[in-house]
């Protein structure tokens, strides 16, 4: 029972990285940046803009509260995120080059998890609102707010994914009747319609990501006493273990192509190491390797290169990007504080800037 909970800890911290991390989608518009990242050097977790190198670095938040869960819409002129600035986490939109924040949202609960459609015309979140986080959606301009799932007082909602054509959300999802600690993968439409258990098991099922041609959905499970990566059919179909390690191998991100995936893994020991997995073959190559540990990994857009966070020491974090063969690894920031989820800018607002 003590492992399956630290394994449970360790999913849902992950789950948070890499539920920014895979909506990295578009994130600067006319701002000549690379990487949207997080950073508490300051104190308070603020949301920054750096270039590719490094260097030219601008700050887009600042406050004395906790501006978190970045992610930028798909035609690169607006960033979404959550923020406790005004007494409990809400969902706030703000312009590419930080002006215009403005609060979406406003409840005495909690709503987080912000996730833009493919077309950016609605937001899906997570919200405590009726008392349990259920998912919800609404238009981008925070209007026609919809419950997509309800089964109060004891279910459990997160991780929202979009489908690539916008039909669908994935997410892990517990109900009522579910044991505590576990949850299935279910997809739902935006206004709640045609929900659908796909894996229909109540175990531990997290971390839903579709593939880029929307015809596979890729999840962390727990069907032994580990934690491994499967991938199976947008219908639920054709369930297939992609890994098989006595330790913890989850936060799983489709490549571009959808050839490989990109995952974090404890398989090293009790640090984090990050991977990459052929889909076809199942076959493994190790990207990082030192006495650190590496975490919250995230493709380049055109699959060339991946970006992650290394832990320096117990007060230390910054941002690395590495090809995707593991050779040139580089240091992209360097303070005192913890530097987190970096979300490359997509191929369409780098070509835009003539990059």
């Amino acid at each position: 029972m003590l492992r399956k909970k630290s394994l449970l800890i360790v999913l849902f911290v992950l789950s948070l990285a890499v539920s920014a991390t895979a909506a990295f989608a578009a994130c600067a518009g006319g701002v000549n940046r690379d990487l949207l990242f997080l950073s508490n050097r300051d104190g308070d977790s603020e949301i920054y803009l750096v270039d590719k190198s490094g260097s030219d670095l601008v700050q887009l938040t600042k406050n004395t509260s906790e501006d978190v869960e970045a992610g930028g819409s798909s035609d690169g002129s607006r960033i979404l995120f959550s923020s406790n600035r005004d007494g409990n986490f809400e969902i706030y939109v703000m312009n590419a080059d930080g002006s215009a924040q403005t609060r979406l949202t406003n409840n005495p609960m909690p709503d987080y998890s912000p996730q833009w459609s493919p077309d950016d015309s609605r937001i899906a979140f997570i919200s405590f609102r009726d008392g349990n986080p259920e998912l919800f959606t609404m238009r981008a301009d925070g209007s026609d707010i919809t419950k997509a799932t309800s089964n109060p007082p004891m279910a459990n909602a997160g991780h929202p994914r979009w489908s690539p054509d916008g039909q669908w959300i994935a997410l892990a999802y517990s109900l009522e009747s579910t044991r505590e600690g576990t949850s299935d993968i279910w997809k739902v439409r935006y206004d709640g319609s045609d929900p659908t258990d796909l894996t229909k098991n109540k175990l531990v099922n997290l971390q839903p990501e579709w593939s880029p041609d929307g015809k596979k959905i890729l999840f962390a499970a727990q069907r032994d006493r580990n934690i491994d990566l499967y991938v199976m059919n947008n219908d639920g179909t054709g369930e297939k273990r992609l890994t098989d390690h006595p330790d913890i191998d989850s936060a799983g991100l489709w490549s571009p192509d959808g050839s490989k995936v990109l995952f974090s893994t404890t398989r090293e020991g009790s640090r984090q190491e990050i991977y990459t997995l052929d889909v076809a073959t199942s076959s493994v190559q190790r990207i990082t390797e030192n006495e650190s540990e590496d975490y919250e990994p995230a493709w380049w857009p055109d699959g060339s290169r991946i970006v992650f966070v290394r832990i320096e020491d117990a007060t230390n974090s910054e941002l690395y990007i590495v090809n995707a063969d593991g050779s040139g690894q580089v240091r992209l920031t360097n303070n005192k504080g913890n530097d987190s989820q970096p979300l490359p800018r997509p191929i369409q607002a780098n070509a835009a800037k003539g990059r």
